[in-house]
Order: structure tokens, then sequence, then C-alpha cells
């Protein structure tokens, strides 16, 4: 039996291996569960493998009968296996049918293992001998059928059977290349083989012929077909998944641009402050050097201020040129006060000129969280600009927005509100807002709040307008914590109160420009 011996190990193991690589595919994407589905029929095969090696191995009834006992555990894993997979690969078959097959087979397995020595016989009286690949294999001789729970057996393959062929001609019917693909790749990798073995083992279960049929290579056939197309579709999805992410990225840029240029006017506004005084103290320099006796001390002072309004004038810039950079996501630890920073820097001079109070609230020591600085800057941008673009014909002592930030430890999350007191969004409009290029706006591009949630859903959160509210609107987004959270300080965490501006003063209302 060497040869034999051979085959049958080097497929069990061919099997496993195949169980592992496809178990280590849903580990990294647990969205994979065709892969899961696959690692537990690989699992199936390769044990039923190492059984089936033990039957042809047999020297008398009652080793025979034991590892034909045992041989129901891997077959019941199979039949299992090949059910879960076409569900979770293919998306269609009917529930019931999987729970009448899994709960049939569960049977099977509790009355196989209360009588002796299995489920199939009654009693194994004698061995016989046949020839597989030209060597001697033990079979079953003499034996006495188990008649009285056979039907089960019987019951549960036919369900098997009307499950496969709902669940290919559902898929095939779907149309589409890709699904009359997946529905042919499950009819001939599965359906087929399984279908000849199970009607052999039926057949000789029954005594209508006699023998046996070496279910391993078919089961071994039908899963290295599987595994590739399973392969193959895992790969085009990671691929989708790539290109996906690179148009994300790009729309991403686009809307930043487009945030950028509704604050275009506060922007140049902010920029242009810095640029006069600083011409205004070249002027005055120029004049105190043109004077008999400078006053050094004086001209000290002017080149602090253009030195000091010249940082100021870089940072703006610096500010815009990062935001404008074209990116892929990276999540990285990083303080939530940081991201609130740059928002409140960047609509600051809006909020002034447009009389609106923007207030922060904050819970003290916040966790950090796993995010993009750049990108949940654009998220929560987005959501205020909104806002402000909604309280453009409120009254003005009535303009505020609200920023809050807390940590939920219970879901390990923080979670950050927006607020505003403007009309609110009707019922009919909530429905669609977040569905790519739906827009109230006429100027407006219909991609900010879709791709604020794609980018909220990336980082591992949820974005969502929250309908409870009953003044005005508030939108909400979650983000998991940072791992080993550090305590953001006491010292710069920030309180109730009025955002600072970028001088490092506490913005009063603005006064309308």
């Amino acid at each position: 039996m060497e040869l034999v011996t051979i085959l049958w190990a080097s497929g069990a193991a061919f099997a496993f291996a195949l169980a592992a690589v496809f178990g280590w595919v849903w580990l990294g994407d647990r969205r994979e569960l065709a892969g899961l589905m696959l690692s537990l029929l690989g699992v199936g095969v390769a044990t039923y493998a190492y059984c089936d090696l033990g039957l042809m191995r047999s020297t008398t009834p009652a080793e025979f009968g034991e590892w034909h006992r045992w041989n129901h555990i891997p077959a019941f894993l199979v039949l299992a296996g090949q059910v879960l997979f076409v569900r979770t690969y293919l998306g269609t078959g009917r529930v019931w049918l999987i729970g009448a097959i899994l709960f049939a087979r569960c049977l099977i397995l509790v009355v196989n293992f209360s009588v002796h020595p299995s489920f199939t016989y009654s009693e194994i009286v004698s061995l016989g001998h046949g020839s597989l690949l030209g060597e001697q294999v033990s079979a079953l001789g003499v034996f006495v059928r188990r008649s009285e729970w056979q039907w089960l057996a019987t019951t549960s393959l036919a369900l098997w059977t009307v499950f496969l062929i709902d669940a290919v001609a559902q898929r095939w019917l779907e149309g589409g290349e890709d699904s009359k693909r997946k529905a042919l790749a499950v009819s001939l990798g599965i359906g087929g083989p399984m279908l000849f073995t199970t009607a052999y083992s039926q057949l000789a279960a029954f005594g209508f012929v006699s023998g046996r049929a070496p279910n391993v290579p078919w089961m071994l056939g039908a899963l290295l077909m599987m595994a590739y197309e399973l392969g193959r579709d895992i790969i085009l999805s990671r691929r989708e998944r790539l290109e996906l992410a690179e148009t994300r990225s790009r729309l991403a840029q686009v809307e930043r641009v487009s945030l950028m240029g509704q604050l275009a006017s506060a922007l140049s506004h902010e920029l242009s402050q810095p640029l006069t005084a600083t011409d205004a103290n070249v002027k005055a320099g120029l004049l105190l050097l043109n004077a008999e006796a400078p006053d050094v001390e004086e001209l000290r002072a002017i080149l602090r201020d253009i030195g000091s309004d010249h940082r100021r004038a870089t940072e703006i810039i610096n500010r815009m040129r990062k935001f404008f950079t074209r990116r892929t996501i990276e999540l990285r630890p990083l303080r939530v006060e940081d991201v609130l920073q740059d928002v409140g820097e960047l609509v600051g001079s809006e909020t002034k000129t447009k009389n609106i109070a923007l207030h922060v609230v904050t819970e003290p020591r916040l966790p950090r969280v796993l995010g993009d600085r750049v990108h949940l800057t654009q998220v929560l941008l987005n959501l205020v600009l909104n806002s402000i673009q909604a309280m453009q014909f409120c009254a003005h002592d009535a303009r505020n927005i609200v920023i809050e930030a807390r940590s939920d430890d219970a879901k390990g999350e923080v979670e950050i509100a927006v607020k505003d007191a403007g009309p609110g969004i009707p019922p009919a409009i909530a429905e669609q807002l977040f569905k790519p290029f739906f827009t109230t706006k006429p100027e407006g591009t219909g991609i900010g709040l879709a791709l604020s949630c794609s980018i909220i859903q990336a980082h591992g959160g949820h974005l969502w307008f929250d309908e409870t509210e009953q003044r005005g609107a508030t939108f909400r987004f979650t983000l998991r914590r940072a791992p080993c959270p550090e305590p953001s300080g006491s010292e710069d965490s920030l309180e109730e109160g009025l955002y600072p501006s970028s001088t490092g003063e506490r913005a009063a209302r603005g006064a309308s420009a």
C-alpha cells in the first residue's frame, strides 16, 4: 500500500495547506467568509483522507468498524463546509434548507456514536479485499446494514442536492457573466463529483453495488477548483478595493479644494492681515532709516513685528498646502483636540465675518483615537461649513454652532457631534443626505457628506444624522480609541467655551465685516 499511502497522505497535506491559507485570508479580512468555509472544507477533506486510509489498512472487522465510525466526523465537516461555502460564495440558497441539512447530519452523528459499530452498519462480519491503483486494500465483505436509520442519511443528501440545485439556479438567473461563471464553477466543482460519490455510497449502503469508490480524489478535485475560484475572486476584490481607495483619495482632494473655495474670501482676509502689517512696518522702517539718527530700538521692534507677521502668514499657507495634498488614509493615534484646533483655525475668519459663535465642548483628558488628521479635519470642516450655510438666514443673535466630543468607554469609541441652530433638515431630505451627488445647494457637488461617510467608515466608525434632536441639525460620528491610549493632558484640553482664534485668544462673537 505504499503508493496509496503516499498519495492519500499527500492529498491530506495539500488539503490542510489550503485550509491554512484560506483560514489566514479570513483572519486578515473577516469579510471573506467564503475563505473560512473553504478552510473548514479543507480540514474535512484532510481528515476524511486520513480515515479513508485507515479503512483501507484495516485487518479486522472490528478495526474497520471503528474507522468507519470516526469517518462520520470528517464526512460531516465536508458536507457542512460545502453547504456553507456555496451559501457564502454564491450568496444564494435557502437558509431553512441549510438548517435542515445540518440538523439531519447532527442527528446522524449522535446516532453514529450511540450504536455499534456505526450508523450505517449494525454488524460487520468479515472483510474482503479489492484492488486500488494495482494494490490490495481492505473492503467490506459480509455485513448487516442498519436499515432503520438509513432514511435519515438519504433525506439529508436529498436536501443537499435540492439546496445545491436551487442555489446554482438562483445565481444563474441573476444574470451577468460573473454570476453565471460562479454558478457553473460550483456545479462542476462541487455538484458533479459529490453527487456521483454520494449516489455510489448510497447504492453500496443498500447493497446494490459492491466494492468501494475512492472519494478522496473527487473531494480534492472539488476543493482545488473552489480554491482557484475563490482565490481569483479575492485577488480581483483586492484590486477593486485598491482602485476604490484611489478614487476616494482623488475625490477627497477635489472636495478639499471645494471646501477651500468656500473659505477663499475668509482665508484671503486672514492672509491679508499679516501682509498688510508687514507692508506698513517696512514703510515705517524705511522712514526711520532716512532719518539722520535712526532709532535702533524702534527698528528692532519693527523687524520683530515683521518676523512675527511672516511666521503667521507662513503658518496659514502651510496649513492650506497640507490640506490640499492628495493622500491615502493613514491611521495613527492622534488627539481629537488637534483636529478641532485645525478646523477652528480654518473657519475662524468665516465665523467672525458671518457673526457666528463656534462653541467647543470636550471632556477633559479625552483619549486618543485612531485616525488621519487631514481626512478627519476634512470631515469636520465639511459638517461645520454646512452648518454655517444653513444659518445664513437666521437672526444674528441665534447663530450658534456647537462641537461636542465625548468618550464612550463601553464601546471603546469617541463620539463627535456638530450641532447648529439652523432651520433643520426635513425628513424627506434626511433620507437622501448620504447618497452620492445629492445636494440642495445650487453650487454643491453632492459628494461632501457621502465622502465624509466613506472616510469615517474607513476609520472603523459611523457617521449619521441625528433625527432625535428637536432644534437645528445634528450630525454625529464615532472614531475608534487608539490602543493603549495616552492621557491627552489636562493643561491643554479644551473646556466649554468659544473656540480659540489663531492668535491664541478666546474668539468672541465676531462683528459683521
